[in-house]
């Protein structure tokens, strides 16, 4: 059932988009051209199924309601289905100033109307970078999905579950011995069960901090412990869509930088990557997104 029609703000490339949420979550799903989630409301599911119409020039998104369980408003399913794929999102700055570079616009230009699909959630977005910390992604992916099946938060259609995310109350209930599956530290496994209890309990807002501005964010993230700046910047790109870090500890983007910028093989010093993308000064988190992005797009 089509429920609405959302028309983000251009250029949008959703074929792009959908193509690149292999590394993002284990949780979207794209199939023959369309964008496939399953969402919660408090103690209701809907699983929803978006295609792409137009051009990234002028881009229309069609939201169709494939399953629920229980009610939902369609409004707020909109709602949610625009913040996650950034129909608001304005990269048009961006692109301007990258178009005055010919490196940075030679990394960008591939990816021109690319915006990534956004998290449900902060916790979402949260715990799924701290389980990527310093492992490869097809390590951290087959994690997420031990642990969203593990969780077994799902709606089923035509035969197949389609997940979300785990409750923070679900994760705050277990030891670490229980998330070995995992397979990242020890000490890893107990800040996602710390944030979860912190949560659970109140003494965490997540929910309440994705509305705020990113500063206060990254701020309070960085206040819990075993949360590092990387960390949080990374949550707050994937949840808020907002680029203000650079994340030059990110072996990826060292890798990348070294590469795209200077032809070499191998990762780059972090002071390297801060300084070769500091001089993009507002734009330079979305310059290392793009660079890690496209260096993603080449040899993943």
């Amino acid at each position: 059932m089509l429920i609405g029609t959302l028309y983000p703000l251009p250029p949008y490339d959703f074929q792009k988009a959908i193509a690149a949420l292999q590394y993002h979550t284990v949780l979207d799903v794209m199939r023959e051209g369309a964008y496939w989630r399953a969402l919660r409301f408090g103690e209701q599911t809907v699983l929803v199924r978006v295609t792409g119409h137009g051009t990234p020039d002028q881009p229309e998104l069609r939201v169709y309601l494939v399953a629920q369980d229980g009610v939902v408003a369609h409004e707020a399913i909109l709602r949610r289905v625009s913040h996650m794929l950034g129909v608001e999102g304005d990269l048009r700055p961006f692109y301007v100033r990258a178009q005055a570079d010919p490196i940075l616009w030679g990394i960008v230009q591939p990816l021109y109307g690319l915006k990534h699909v956004r998290a449900e959630t902060l916790f979402e977005a949260l715990v799924t970078t701290v389980i990527e910390q310093q492992i490869t992604l097809r390590q951290a992916q087959k994690g997420e999905r031990w642990l969203v099946q593990w969780a077994d938060n799902s709606i089923a259609y035509k035969g197949e579950l389609f997940y979300t995310f785990p409750r923070p109350a679900q994760l705050a209930a277990v030891s670490v011995e229980m998330l070995t599956p995992l397979k990242i530290t020890f000490r890893r496994m107990q800040v996602l069960i710390d944030v979860a209890q912190q949560e659970t309990t109140g003494a965490l807002d997540l929910a309440m901090l994705q509305g705020c501005p990113p500063e206060q964010v990254y701020n309070a993230l960085t206040a819990i412990k075993g949360i590092g700046g990387w960390t949080a910047g990374w949550a707050i790109i994937r949840a808020l869509g907002d680029y203000h870090y650079i994340g030059e500890n990110d072996v990826a983007l060292q890798a990348a930088v070294n590469h795209y910028f200077y032809g070499q093989r191998g990762r780059t010093t972090p002071q390297v990557v801060q300084q070769t993308l500091g001089r993009y000064g507002a734009f330079n988190g979305a310059a290392a997104f793009y660079t890690l992005m496209r260096w993603a797009t080449d040899f993943y």
